[in-house]
């Protein structure tokens, strides 16, 4: 909570400033590529630890329409790569956007896409075949969906059993900011997903029934790669942190992914998005995975605008997310700026380490 209040206040002290206004002509590039994950109407709850995952249609649509207006021209992955190996020095076109929208959540077809059709807004949905048929969950929502269930719960480790506390609102942020550490650093991927799994258990927390609800299945995803504006990109199978595990099986969950995808769609994906996408999670040895697997391109959340430098490392691309709690025109054009980009990469514009 400190650190998003910090950052909105840096974002909002560049925006009245003026900054971003004049750095956007030299430090935002050629655009950027924006990340989303669930687009549904705003929640209001005590406690939601993954509500910063959510943004609504009608800020979606407000949004597309000011940047349009703006001069951003809206364009696919495949077409954003090709700007950048069509760039040259002297030639600085009008600045691109690609949208692109992480694990294939059912809300995605029900309220993004309408928007995107209104707009006529190219968009990439990076599906993982694990989740659209069960061979993973969304253990991040069920691991919330257990500490909201309950006061207090137990679980088993290496010393033995530990009774959390969750009470209070501010109990549960905490517990889950705990766990959420223990289950990305701590244990493994396996591991990770059988503590939630077995926790589930104990709550009475269906996570199979919470999968399928939440994400599209193999029929609406096929109608959906039909659709022009629509790009179907690979997310790996089972949505692991892929710099976790070994070289081999890292490179199965990519090519898997893609083969599945293939098969189900009839169009094996161009592109590829690295779960979680944050340094821990995918490095150089998954960028040079990923473009052996053969994608044109690979993005990651590490935040950043476009540079014509990414051309050589189009394996390692920044996105600019979509954050729910970041929903208001000033921060996005704050974002495009450039000026977080060098902040946050210590005055340089690539972050590909």
């Amino acid at each position: 909570m400190a650190s998003q209040l910090a950052y909105k206040t840096v974002l909002n002290a560049l925006y009245f400033s003026g900054a971003q206004t004049v750095s956007r002509f030299w430090l935002g590039g050629l655009g950027g590529i924006l990340m989303l994950h669930r687009v549904d109407a705003a929640k209001s709850r005590d406690f939601a630890p993954n509500s910063h995952l959510t943004v609504s249609p009608k800020f979606l649509d407000r949004l597309f329409l000011r940047l349009k207006r703006a001069g951003y021209e809206f364009v696919s992955m495949d077409e954003a790569v090709s700007r950048l190996h069509a760039w040259r020095p002297r030639r600085w076109p009008e600045p691109i956007i690609a949208v692109t929208l992480d694990d294939g959540y059912r809300d995605n077809l029900e309220n993004a896409v309408p928007v995107f059709r209104k707009h006529a807004i190219p968009y990439t949905i990076f599906v993982a075949p694990g989740l659209v048929e069960g061979r993973a969950t969304l253990w991040w929502e069920d691991l919330e969906a257990v500490i909201a269930r309950r006061e207090r719960f137990v679980m088993g480790s290496p010393k033995g059993r530990v009774d959390f506390d969750v009470s209070t609102p501010a109990l549960k942020r905490r517990v889950y900011a705990e766990l959420l550490a223990l289950l990305t650093t701590r244990v493994d991927e396996d591991e990770q997903r059988r503590i939630v799994s077995q926790l589930c258990m104990q709550a009475g927390i269906d996570a199979e029934a919470h999968r399928a609800r939440s994400i599209m299945n193999w029929r609406e995803i096929v109608e959906l790669s039909r659709d022009p504006l629509c790009t179907i990109g690979a997310h790996t199978v089972r949505h692991f942190a892929l710099a976790r595990l070994e070289s081999d099986r890292a490179m199965a969950e990519m090519e898997e992914s893609a083969r599945i995808l293939e098969l189900e769609t009839g169009q094996r994906p161009k592109h590829l998005a690295y779960p979680y996408g944050y340094k821990e999670a995918a490095g150089p040895r998954e960028f040079a995975l990923a473009r052996e697997a053969g994608f044109d391109s690979a993005v990651t959340t590490r935040h950043g605008v476009l540079y014509p430098e990414h051309v050589g490392h189009l394996h390692a691309l920044p996105r600019i997310s979509l954050n729910g709690h970041f929903q208001a025109k000033r921060y996005v054009d704050t974002l495009l700026s450039g000026v977080p980009t060098r902040l946050a990469n210590k005055g340089r514009m690539l972050n590909v380490g």
